[in-house]
């Protein structure tokens, strides 16, 4: 079970606290999500965590402990101009987020992103009902694309939404902002495999089909999920640029924009305004806030969010990663049966990991060349303990074993490697892959195909004949075309090349007492552990009594499945409901 607490209020939440939550103080109850309690309280409050994995329909279900397909590495990484070296290790990082989004199997070389022609699509609405909670919904969806252009009017590329509004309108209802990450990669993830009235599923015979979700949010919230440039039917128009919307700031910009205007065009400037983003998409949601200016914020959801890149690039001299990966090992450890950790539980184990990579095992990394032989046997073998790997291949490594050694080392003797995304997923360890490829592509929860431009046939049906959606081209779920070229810089650089987005939530809040924060992240990520993003959010400034910290049984996307839809539901339905 996951496990969720707000920061002053020390208060865990049915159902999923499954044992008292030793960062804050916890009370379980039967009655289901509970409101943070907002009154400061005596005791030290640092949030329970659990995990995630990604992506519905573009993560390959990969089963537990057993084969994943092999993938190849893109034959380039970057194709910026000079692109600094700080500049490739972050995109390879967030590669490796997006790729968690989508099936693809071996990657070729990056490409110019295409110039789109064709006429500006929708508005388009039609009518539809579904039952939740026991209850019919009647709403209706809308899809529109709308033009971006220059300071002069010229139009440069186009950025795209699908509205999920319950019928009749109620103007002061609720309404949540959704998107995914890449950068690359559309909202198809969160849309159809999460919070969206229509889920893709696999039907009996294998193939994907489109039915029902018994889990969207649609009861408590309407909902808009919003595609920027080059992902979903958004585009580069004829004779346009994508670059000044391939970069943060400008991206950021751009979803902002489009969320101001549909809550203007609408008549919906007096709803509560929540806004969603899941791994990168979470960079981009905290990145907004710093152009939100009056906009009144209710509620942000942090999903698996990429927030400050030094707590997970794995550079040399950079301890803070080695930090906050220990506890996803040891519970992936743990999971495998390669721990000896006196535990029963994922959290638990979660627990006695991050006391001790916060306090010992930071203090030794501190130390340094200075660390006594003595001391640093210990730490060595208390890590070969919580991790599974021997204490001198740990103490070889100077005490920093990094995620992919762990990966490729645990189950070595089996043959196997651990997924990166989620490392209950194993698989065989490639035998033909090139030795050049990033290490993401490795990971057997994915399976990576040979082009950069990933489509899906079943949204692209879905929006054609459901949405009756006039649309000549394919649903485009992922571009790595986009992510080659994507600037990761802002666009003001005061602070360097420190790529860390977290502080910019922190006026925001600040300015508006009534705005929330929920942090969801998964005990088996690996890719962005769930203890670097608290660690983002617990240094940015951001009032911690009104942030609450949600932890799943999970990998890198907590709404993978049956079991994760339900709770990620009710957890979502707290947070917009349960004020």
């Amino acid at each position: 079970m996951s496990a969720i607490s707000s920061r002053t209020g020390c208060r865990a939440a049915a159902p999923w606290a499954s044992v008292p939550c030793r960062w804050a103080r916890a009370s379980r109850s039967s009655a289901g999500p509970t409101r943070p309690n907002n009154a400061r309280g005596s005791c030290r409050c640092r949030p329970r965590l659990g995990p995630p994995e990604f992506c519905g329909e573009h993560q390959r279900t990969a089963k537990r402990g057993s084969q994943g397909r092999g993938c190849a590495r893109p034959a380039t990484e970057g194709t910026n101009k000079g692109d600094t070296m700080m500049g490739k290790r972050v995109r390879s990082l967030v590669l490796s987020l997006m790729m968690t989004a989508v099936p693809v199997a071996a990657l070729a070389q990056g490409a110019p992103v295409p110039e789109i022609a064709g006429p500006i699509l929708g508005p388009v609405t039609t009518p539809h009902s579904i039952t939740l909670n026991g209850k019919t919904v009647r709403y209706t969806a809308t899809f529109a694309e709308k033009v971006l252009t220059d300071a002069t009017g010229k139009p440069l590329a186009s950025i795209s939404a699908t509205a999920y509004v319950a019928s009749p309108v109620v103007k002061t209802r609720p309404v949540l902002f959704v998107f995914n990450g890449g950068p690359g990669a559309s909202s198809s993830p969160l849309h159809f495999g999460a919070f969206g009235p229509r889920s893709i599923v696999k039907g009996a015979d294998g193939n994907r089909m489109l039915a029902d979700n018994p889990h969207s949010l649609l009861a408590d919230a309407d909902l808009v999920f919003i595609d920027p440039v080059s992902t979903g039917f958004s585009r580069v128009l004829p004779g346009g640029d994508g670059h000044p919307y391939w970069n943060a700031d400008g991206d950021a910009q751009a979803v902002l924009g489009l969320i101001r205007d549909w809550l203007r065009d609408q008549g919906r400037t007096g709803s509560p305004v929540y806004i969603a983003g899941e791994s990168y998409g979470g960079f981009r949601l905290a990145t907004m806030m710093k152009f939100v200016g009056d906009l009144p914020i209710a509620g942000l959801i942090l999903i698996s969010p990429a927030l400050d890149f030094t707590a997970v690039a794995e550079n040399p001299g950079n301890d803070l990663p080695h930090i906050f990966e220990l506890p996803a090992m040891a519970v992936t450890a743990w999971k495998h049966g390669r721990a000896k950790i006196d535990a029963q539980t994922p959290d638990q184990v979660f627990q006695v990991a991050a006391d001790y990579a916060e306090g010992p095992y930071a203090l030794a990394l501190l130390k340094g060349g200075q660390l006594p032989a003595a001391e640093r046997d210990a730490v060595a073998a208390r890590l070969g303990d919580l991790i599974g790997l021997p204490a001198k291949t740990i103490a070889d490594a100077n005490l920093r074993i990094g995620t992919q050694t762990f990966l490729e080392t645990l189950l070595a003797d089996q043959g196997l490697v651990v997924g990166r995304l989620d490392g209950r997923v194993t698989g065989p360890v490639p035998k033909d892959a090139p030795a050049d490829r990033p290490a993401a592509a490795k990971d057997p929860a994915l399976g990576l195909g040979r082009t950069n431009v990933i489509t899906s046939s079943v949204a692209t049906d879905y929006f054609k004949h459901e949405l009756n959606v006039p649309v000549g081209r394919d649903y485009v779920s992922l571009t790595l075309d986009v992510n080659f070229s994507w600037n990761f810089q802002p666009a003001k650089r005061e602070d360097g090349f420190y790529v860390n987005a977290a502080p910019d939530i922190a006026p925001v809040m600040k300015a508006q007492p009534g705005t929330r924060l929920l942090l969801v992240g998964g005990y088996y990520d690996m890719a962005v552990p769930l203890l670097s993003a608290r660690y983002a959010i617990d240094r940015a400034g951001i009032p911690l009594d009104r942030v609450t910290v949600a932890a799943f049984d999970a990998g890198h996307s907590p709404f993978d499945g049956e079991a994760g839809q339900v709770r990620m539901r009710e957890m979502m339905h707290g947070f917009l409901v349960g004020r």
